[in-house]
Formats: C-alpha cells, sequence, structure tokens
C-alpha cells in the first residue's frame, strides 16, 4: 500500500466543484479544506505508479493550480507471524 499526502491549491471560485470532483475520485479522500483553495488530501494505491496517475490526474481536474505531495509512505502488505514457544 501507497499513501501520499497531498495539498492541492484550488482557484477559490472553482473550490466546491474541484472539491466534488475529488472526492469521487477512487483513492482520493479530502481531510480539509479552507476558504482560499487549499485542499488537504491523502491518495492510496496499491503500487507506487497508481498514485503517481492519480496526482496527475488531480493536477488535471478544473480550477486546481497545483498539486503538492508533503508526504508519502509505503507499507508492506505481508504479516509477520510470531511462532510461540
Amino acid at each position: 500500500m501507497h499513501i501520499a499526502g497531498v495539498v492541492v491549491q484550488v482557484h477559490p471560485k472553482h473550490l466546491a466543484a474541484a472539491q466534488g470532483e475529488l472526492e469521487a475520485l477512487a483513492g482520493v479522500e479530502v481531510h480539509a479544506v479552507s476558504p482560499e483553495g487549499r485542499c488537504v488530501v491523502t491518495i492510496e494505491g496499491d503500487q507506487r505508479h497508481v498514485v503517481a496517475d492519480m496526482m496527475s490526474q488531480v493536477n488535471a481536474l478544473p480550477g486546481v493550480l497545483s498539486a503538492c505531495m508533503v508526504y508519502e509512505q509505503s507499507e508492506s502488505e505481508s504479516i509477520h507471524v510470531e511462532a510461540s514457544q
């Protein structure tokens, strides 16, 4: 699992529409929105290129001025089980 924290800057007059578009994208969750057009979102995907593709889609949304990744984390999905003695 790959997770990216992203700050998306949207032109304020397009904020409502852009927020709706962001929330409609699979793997994207909007956590906070300011009246000035800053949106705090996370993007999750099973592979790194999925997150990169979603960043490109976010950047291409109408009204989006920029999308900057501020955090990235990769987690292994394997589970380690300790043998009991």
